[in-house]
């Protein structure tokens, strides 16, 4: 079994991630989103800070890629 370092977990991770929202398409209800971030910060151990930040991040990245692709469509 391969080693992998820090880095390339939490590459793969966001890949994970990113591949999760692509597939639903959708964005959930807003309280319901934040209670959730509540929730996994507290399983996770990062604060609701940093993983709402982070949440933030990956939403705009994946919605200009939608954009992106849209505009292809022309």
């Amino acid at each position: 079994m391969t080693t992998l370092s820090k880095e390339r977990q939490g590459e793969i991770a966001l890949a994970v991630l990113k591949e999760k929202f692509r597939k639903e398409r959708r964005l959930p209800e807003v309280e319901a989103f934040k209670r959730e971030l509540g929730n996994v910060s507290k399983k996770i151990g990062f604060s609701k800070e940093e993983l709402t930040d982070f949440m933030v991040l990956l939403v705009k990245e994946l919605t200009e890629e939608f954009i992106s692709e849209v505009k292809k469509i022309k």
